[in-house]
Parts: C-alpha cells; structure tokens; sequence
C-alpha cells in the first residue's frame, strides 16, 4: 500500500507539471531535429487534460441481512475517478493518445480496488480519422462502452439497478486486462469495434476476453432522433475464488457460480419522444459454462429485459421510471423497478433522488441488489459471504447526493 501511495504521489506530481507545461505550450516546435518538418508547416501539437467525477450521497437500503441499513455511500450515481487523457499530433490524421482513469470512495479516500491504481482505464494507442483507433492496456469491454448508455442506470437510475448482485450482463463495468482494441472511424453514422483481452499465459489467474460491438446514430452522435448498438463478450477462465484484488480474476458472475466461463449478447437503443420524452430499452443473453457453484441469483441462462422513460421539462430537472425484468428460468426470475429524480444547477453540480425495488419470483427466494449485496464473494462459502442479501423476497435501495463534474 506505501508503494501504492507512492506511484500515486508522483503520477500527481507529473500531472501538475504535466498541466503547467501543457498550458504555457499548446503547440511546440520539433527542435533541431524538426527544422525541416517545421519549415514545411509540420507542429507537434499536445494536449493533456485533468477530468474526474465526485459523487456522494446517504443511502437506506431495506432488508440488509434482515435489517434496515442507512450509510453514506460514493459512487451509486457514478462512480467517483479522476482521469488523466492526453494526445499528440503526430502529422498526416496520426495522433498519439492515452488515458489513465482511477475509481475511488470520496467518503474516506479509498481505491475502489486496492492494489489497483488505474483500475478503470490505462491506456495508450493511436487514432487517425481514416484508419479508425488503435489502443493498448486495460479498458472495458463493448457491452459497458456500447450497451452500458441505454441502461436505466446511465439515464435516471442508481448504481442499485445493475441486474442483480453479481453483475450477471457486466453492464456495471468489469475492465479488461492485457487489452488489443481497435476501433472503426465513424461511416455514415456506423462504427464498430474488436477487443481481445489476452491471458498472460496462466488462464487459471487471469481470463481471455473477446468482444465485439456495432452501433449506429443518424447524426453520428448520441444527440440524435434515435441510436441503436449491439455488443458480445466471452469470458473465459480466470481465478473464481477471492485470492487476490477484484478487478484481476474472472468477472463477478464467474465468481458468483464458479463457472468456467460466460458470454453475453446484447441490443439496445433510445428514441425521442418529441423535446421532452426519452425511452430506452435493451435485451441481454448471458450463458454461463462449467457451473461449479450453486446459490443465489446463479443460473446456466439469464436473459433481461429493460425499458425506461425519461422526461425532461426543461434543462434542469431529469425524471425518470423504468423496469428489469430478469429471467433465470426455473432458477427463478427478478424485477427491479427504479425511478430518478435529477436537478442541476449548472452542467457541472447537481442534486439527486433515486431507487430500485427488486422483488423475487418463482424459485428464487432472496432479493440482492448490485452494491447493495456483496457480490464478490457469493456463494464462495466464506463466512458472512453474502452480506447484505435480503432474509425475504424484496429488497429496497435509494440515495440522496450530490455529483460534481470537473
């Protein structure tokens, strides 16, 4: 941890000194070895940016182990980072780009994963507007980048109406290690994408990944009278017990049922209604391979269904109410039902209200919404492994909070 503490000190120090030069310099000439392509024309342009996100709020969650809960808690809106991207211009439509991104509690100052500074992005490749995007290190997947905008979560809702505790379509965001990702540039309002995540050798600690994503605007943005985008993952292999730091093994579904791997398939889409009505939706297949672990919310199949509604009365105030319903066959089936309530100040600071109430059907007889339960650790048969799953069929989560842009 002192190491840790150590590289993050200076990654600051850098940063500031980054920041400084960056400013005082925006565009430099290339030296004595650049004569000549300055004197065609040719600058070295780089720039690096500061970004992050504060997020926090009181959270009451109901039937926490069978009691009621109510603490602080960061992220549930977005998960609170700062980040550091920067890009060269390197002549001809080439730049250089990077990001480093790091998740943290801002309620005490934690690493959302210990062990792991950039545990969200750290990356490094290069973009050109005609040959598309190549990058390099750890990122996420194109279920989160493609699929992840259309959830209730992106739109209105907290963090709580992820589905189910352990993540079981990663829409919550589970990073790939080991990453080669490239992606299109943007024809005629199409893009897409492929990622493969690579083993390091030893697929019993660390899973190959593959994944793949299409999307599509009219406008070529997601401002636009409607989107679509599809995505698939595989998963295979990776350490399925907790042995060392989340965000290292197999994804949390993986880890929930000790299986051997998992894929999902994905579409979804948003469409306005008018100036003042949004409605999203989307549909996830996920199937689970060598189940080694039986429990809560495990099933070979899990399919989801989701529709939101957003309404907009003006540029302040976002509402919100939409509905999961989750389908495990005869494991059982789940619906979480969320609403949000959304006021900003400005584009940077802004208040909020918002739920998620999930209810348990058929066989399934525990409610354990995602962050509200423990998910890591789910049916490992550690003590106290499941904390925070509900002793009946329901479980309610909701916060109050604040988030900040910068």
């Amino acid at each position: 941890m002192k190491t840790n503490k150590k590289l993050l000190a200076s990654a600051v120090a850098l940063l500031i000194s980054g920041i400084a030069h960056a400013q005082s310099t925006t565009t430099t000439d290339l030296g004595m070895g650049g004569v000549a392509a300055a004197g065609r024309g040719q600058h070295t342009q780089s720039s690096l940016d500061l970004y992050g996100i504060l997020d926090l709020g009181v959270t009451d969650i109901s039937n926490f182990n069978g009691k009621n809960l109510v603490a602080m808690a960061s992220g549930i809106n977005q998960g609170s980072r700062f980040g550091l991207k920067g890009t060269e211009n390197l002549g001809g439509g080439l730049r250089a780009i990077f990001n480093l991104e790091s998740e943290f509690f801002i309620n005490n100052g934690n690493q959302a994963f210990p062990g792991i500074i950039f545990n969200r992005r750290a990356l490094v490749g290069l973009t050109d507007r005609s040959y598309g995007t190549l990058l390099l290190g750890r990122d996420y997947d194109f279920l989160y980048d493609y699929i992840s905008y259309y959830s209730d979560v992106a739109q209105f809702a907290p963090a709580y109406a992820f589905h189910l505790a352990d993540d079981i379509d990663r829409l919550g965001g589970e990073t790939v290690q080991n990453v080669v990702r490239y992606e299109t540039p943007l024809y005629h309002g199409l893009q897409a994408g492929a990622m493969y995540g690579f083993d390091g050798g030893n697929s019993a600690a660390t899973p190959h990944v593959l994944s793949f994503g299409i999307k599509y605007s009219p406008t070529g943005s997601l401002k636009a009278p409607y989107t679509l985008a599809a995505a698939y993952t595989k998963t295979v292999g990776g350490d399925t017990l907790v042995t060392g730091p989340l965000g290292m093994g197999a994804t949390l579904a993986q880890m929930a049922s000790g299986a051997r791997s998992v894929y999902t398939a994905a579409i979804a889409g948003q469409m306005k209604l008018g100036n003042k009505f949004d409605l999203n939706g989307m549909f996830t297949y996920t199937n689970l391979g060598g189940i080694t672990r039986t429990g809560p919310m495990v099933a070979k199949v899990t399919n989801v269904y989701e529709l939101g509604l957003q309404y907009h009365p003006n540029w302040n105030w976002t509402l919100g109410l939409g509905d999961s319903w989750i389908d495990q066959h005869q494991s059982g089936h789940y619906d979480e039902l969320s609403y949000g309530f959304d006021y900003r100040f400005t584009k940077r600071t802004d208040l909020f209200l918002f739920g998620t109430w999930m209810h348990a059907f058929g066989h399934a007889q525990n409610a354990g919404l995602f962050l509200a339960t423990t998910p890591g650790v789910m049916n490992q048969g550690l003590p106290n492994s499941i904390v925070g799953l509900s002793t009946n069929r329901n479980q309610v989560a909701s916060q109050v909070g604040i988030r900040h842009v910068f």
